[in-house]
């Protein structure tokens, strides 16, 4: 082949159209490769999120599950408190009432 022939090959409309759909494959190529490597990553991070969520939901869940215990604790001595101060209004109003015959007694 010579330059000339060489020349109209370069010059030639088709094989700039090969070398852009060339061009354009290659760029698309990358993106789908781009694309895929965020997908990737993107799903990773998603996996790391969710056990972490998950975590901390366990975590959640354990400290609601102590604050029950700790109230139900808290409940059965306020019910503790309760009885002990009917015990003692009813001990106070017997005494008041001994005290009231006693005095009605002496006069």
């Amino acid at each position: 082949m010579t330059i000339e022939q060489l020349s109209q090959v370069a010059l030639s409309p088709a094989v700039w159209a090969v070398c852009c759909i060339v061009l354009v494959g290659f760029i698309l190529k990358k993106v789908y490769e781009k694309s895929d490597k965020q997908e990737d990553r993107l799903t990773t991070l998603h996996d790391e999120y969710r056990a972490e969520s998950k975590e901390r939901e366990n975590k959640l869940m354990e400290h609601l599950s102590e604050s029950n215990k700790i109230q139900e604790q808290t409940s059965k001595s306020l019910l503790q408190v309760e009885k002990s101060l009917v015990s003692l209004e009813e001990n106070f109003n017997s005494l008041d009432d001994r005290v009231t015959i006693i005095e009605r007694n002496s006069n």
